[in-house]
């Protein structure tokens, strides 16, 4: 019985694992064909500059649609923090892939002391089912970055608030 219970529960787990890597695989061929896609980006960038605690700040956003559908949303993130003497000098960045009004993908990057951390997350039906983040807050950081992508698909839907017009 132990025998058969243990075969039940490998083959539910390399059946599973199988499925997400076919999933995962496919996610990456659509967020590849976006960013090989030569479709129209549109780019903005932002300073912010907070001089009374050593830091300054440069946003670049870049936004790709296709057929008024947001497939893109990225952001890259260069800092610098001034502390007595030491100058720390960041970048990050993320990368939103949405398919059908859905995200699909986001890229994450880090790069601190010249090392460069990087992180993807994996969604279907609204929810992240695969992580390269190895932190015990990784679920939590699914949740927030699924929500900073319902907001972006908001913003880009309406002109008024938005950041492109639909």
């Amino acid at each position: 019985m132990k025998t058969i219970l243990l075969l039940a529960l490998l083959t539910f787990t390399i059946t599973t694992h199988g499925q997400d890597s076919l999933k995962i695989k496919q996610i990456d061929s659509i967020a590849s064909a976006i960013i090989h896609a030569n479709w129209p980006v549109q780019k903005d960038s932002v300073i912010q500059d907070y001089p009374q605690v050593g830091l300054s700040m440069k946003t670049y956003i870049s936004v790709m649609l296709y057929n008024r559908e947001l497939k893109k949303y990225a952001q890259i993130v260069t800092s610098t923090r001034k502390e007595g003497e030491v100058t720390y000098r960041d970048t990050s960045g993320s990368a939103f892939y949405y398919d059908n009004d859905k995200l699909v993908k986001v890229e994450e990057f880090l790069i601190h002391d010249g090392k460069k951390n990087v992180a993807e997350w994996y969604y279907a039906a609204d929810k992240c089912f695969y992580h390269t983040f190895p932190s015990p807050k990784s679920e939590e950081r699914a949740i927030f970055l699924a929500g900073l992508a319902k907001g972006f698909l908001k913003k880009v839907a309406n002109p008024s608030g938005g950041i492109i017009p639909r």
